[in-house]
């Protein structure tokens, strides 16, 4: 939390554009975002930086955590006093 205040002082309110899908109406949040998308299943829509940067960089850090969990036993290990 202490970081997501640092980088809103930082970088203020800068927004980016994005094209974002319409959730499922049967989804959690349908409700809530009825009123942006109205009746278009797509929509280019103005989000916060820091959102943007969580929600389209994060991929990286995943595929990361991910080779290294399936690699964990595979690491050479020299041991002794070589």
């Amino acid at each position: 939390a202490f970081i997501l205040i640092m980088f809103s002082f930082i970088l203020g309110n800068k927004r980016v554009e994005r094209l974002r899908k319409r959730p499922k109406e049967t989804s959690s949040k349908a409700k809530t975002m009825q009123k942006p998308f109205s009746k278009e299943p797509v929509k280019v829509l103005s989000i916060s930086v820091i959102a943007d940067g969580y929600n389209y960089y994060i991929g990286a850090v995943n595929e990361f955590n991910y080779l290294t969990a399936q690699n964990a036993g595979l690491r050479y290990v020299e041991r002794g006093g070589h």
